[in-house]
């Protein structure tokens, strides 16, 4: 994935994820489905590795997100997408935030990680070096950068979700979606290219108590509608 945004709402306990999950065409996946049911993982699979680009644990709630600071891992490293469903089966933040503390991060490819609900967003990062750190501010934007260094793509987005966080959650929201859509400059959020580009796109809304929405796009998002999916029953 290479972009993932985590807008806190203003107003209220209340976490927003848009995501552009970027990938090689041809790289097999499946959308999202109910993984487990203890606990309840929801999440979009790939065929090939087996793991996931984004996560979210019904019942904590809570979501995990990954942007791929480099296309591939080298053989001998550990699946990206398989460190995220490990954590999204934890119970919790705090839970998922311990696993990752005492994983050697080290072993996976490159990496940057989001693990949030509506209360708390932490980030993780193995590029260049480990690190794990709670983030604040109303938004937070992930994708192939340094955390420590953004460049103009990243903080162009901070910018823009931002100003959407006194909005009304459905109005945040459908910014979100524009955002994803994006394709101003020379690294647009929204990529087409030969062989590669954005596959699909999620936005997902989560409460202290539960998932609010989850809607996702299974294409890339300036020609694909966001269509809400069905959730297991007790979590929608």
């Amino acid at each position: 994935m290479c972009v993932l945004v985590a807008l806190r709402h203003e107003r209220e306990p209340l976490l927003v994820v848009a995501a552009n999950r970027d990938e090689r065409v041809d790289r097999p996946w499946i959308a999202p489905l109910l993984w487990d049911d203890d606990p309840p993982v929801f999440a979009g699979r790939d065929v090939v590795g087996g793991g996931t680009w984004l996560a979210v644990n019904l019942a904590a709630p809570m979501v995990i997100g990954v942007s791929n600071a480099r296309l591939g891992a080298p053989p001998g490293e550990r699946s990206r997408g398989e460190l995220v469903a490990t954590l999204a089966r934890e119970r919790s933040v705090v839970g998922a935030v311990a696993v990752a503390a005492e994983l050697d991060l080290a072993r996976y490819g490159p990496f940057n990680l989001l693990i949030a609900d509506a209360r708390s967003t932490w980030s993780a990062t193995n590029y260049p070096e480990p690190g794990l750190r709670r983030e604040d501010g109303a938004a937070f934007v992930i994708a192939n950068d340094p955390l420590a260094e953004p460049g103009e793509r990243v903080l162009r987005t901070v910018r823009r979700a931002t100003a959407l966080a006194d909005d009304t959650p459905d109005r945040a929201a459908a910014g979100l979606a524009e955002i994803l859509a994006d394709h101003d400059g020379p690294d647009p959020l929204c990529r087409h290219g030969q062989g590669y580009g954005t596959l699909c796109s999620t936005l997902v809304e989560v409460g202290p108590r539960g998932l609010l929405r989850y809607r996702f796009a299974p294409g890339p998002p300036c020609a694909t509608a966001f269509a809400e999916l069905s959730l297991p029953s007790g979590y929608s």
